[in-house]
C-alpha cells in the first residue's frame, strides 16, 4: 500500500449486489435505493457487506464503482472490464490502496454479453443495443472462457492505472430464498455450470498477481430477498466471510468486528447444496424464471 501510517483507501468494482443510494458515482445504475431499501433490510449504507468489510479491516472508502445490472464482459461501458468503470475507481486525484471486484453474477445469469444485448437487460453496453431483440436462451458454449478473457482485460486495467493498489478477486457465492430452510440457488441455469466462473476468477486473479475473496470455498449461502440480492442478514454473511477470507491471507481485521459478523449464520443451516442433476433450467417448471427476467431461484423444494 502506498502509505502504512493511514487507513487504506479502498474501492469496490461490483454490480446491483453492491450498490447503495447515494454511494455510486453519478449516473450509475443503482439497486438498493427507496422501495429496494426497505424490502431488503438495508436502509443504511452502514448494512452493506462492502461498509461492514472496510470497517473491519480498518480502512476508508474511496469510490464504489458498482453498476446495478452489469456484467464483465461487454462492448463498453458499463461493462467492468471498459476503461471508463476502472477509471471510475479512482476520485479528487487519490488512487485506491485496495480494489475489491465483486461482479460476474450477472455474466452467469446471462450466460454471455450476446444473450444480454439480445434479452434487453438492464446495463447494456450501448455498443450493443442495436442487437434485434429475442428471448434470451443457452450460453454460448464458449461462455467461461470468453468471460475469462474479459476478467483479465479488467484485471490488466486495473494494474495498469493503480499499480501500487492491493486487488481482490471475489468468487460468486450462492444466494438463499429469505426465509428458506433448504437451498434455492439455481447452479446451470442456461447450461454453464456457475463453478466454471468461479475457478475462472481463481485463474485470472493468480495469472495477474492478485488475490481471490473465495466466497464458493466457504461452502455457504447468503440470504437473499429474491434469491440474488443480500438482506441485512445476507449482507452480514457476505461481509462475514469477505472479512475472514482477507484475515486468512494476511490483512489484519478487528476481532470484534469479525466475530460480530460471524453471528449472522446462527440460527440456520447455511451450508450451500447441489441436489439437482439437470443440465440447464430452461422450461423447468420449478425454475422461477430463464427467460430475459431470469431469478436464480429454484422452486423445487418451497
Amino acid at each position: 500500500m502506498s502509505d502504512s501510517a493511514r487507513r487504506p483507501l479502498v474501492s469496490i468494482l461490483g454490480d446491483s449486489i453492491s450498490t447503495f443510494q447515494g454511494c455510486n458515482p453519478e449516473g450509475f445504475d443503482v439497486f438498493y435505493e427507496g422501495e429496494a431499501c426497505v424490502r431488503t433490510g438495508v436502509e443504511h449504507a452502514s448494512d452493506t457487506w462492502w461498509r461492514l468489510a472496510i470497517d473491519a479491516i480498518g480502512g476508508d472508502l474511496l469510490v464504489n464503482g458498482s453498476f446495478s445490472g452489469s456484467m464483465v464482459e461487454g462492448a463498453g461501458f458499463p461493462a467492468a472490464s471498459s476503461e471508463r468503470r476502472v477509471a471510475a475507481l479512482s476520485r479528487d486525484g487519490m488512487d485506491p490502496d485496495i480494489v475489491i471486484a465483486f461482479i460476474g453474477i450477472n455474466d452467469y445469469g446471462w450466460g454471455g454479453p450476446a444473450n444480454q444485448a439480445a434479452g434487453r437487460g438492464r446495463a447494456v453496453p450501448d455498443d450493443a443495443a442495436a442487437c434485434e431483440e429475442r428471448m434470451a436462451r443457452f450460453a454460448a458454449d464458449n461462455a467461461a472462457e470468453a468471460f475469462g478473457a474479459a476478467y483479465g482485460t479488467m484485471l490488466s486495467r486495473i494494474r495498469a492505472a493503480y499499480p501500487e493498489a492491493q486487488v481482490w478477486c471475489c468468487t460468486l457465492c450462492p444466494g438463499r430464498l429469505a426465509g428458506v430452510q433448504t437451498p434455492t440457488f439455481i447452479r446451470r441455469l442456461r447450461g454453464v455450470d456457475v463453478s466454471s466462473y468461479d475457478d475462472v476468477i481463481r485463474l485470472q486473479a493468480s495469472e495477474h498477481g492478485c488475490r481471490v475473496i473465495d466466497f464458493a470455498s466457504f461452502g455457504l449461502d447468503y440470504e437473499a430477498a429474491d434469491g440474488t440480492h443480500p438482506t441485512k442478514r445476507g449482507m452480514r454473511q457476505l461481509a462475514s466471510m469477505a472479512v475472514r477470507s482477507m484475515a486468512r491471507q494476511g490483512v489484519a481485521a478487528d476481532a470484534d468486528r469479525a466475530f460480530e459478523l460471524d453471528a449472522a449464520f446462527e440460527g440456520v443451516d447455511m451450508h450451500a447444496q447441489d441436489t439437482c442433476e439437470r443440465a440447464d433450467c430452461l422450461d423447468c417448471p420449478f425454475a422461477r424464471a430463464t427467460g430475459n427476467t431470469w431469478s436464480l431461484v429454484c422452486e423445487k423444494d418451497l
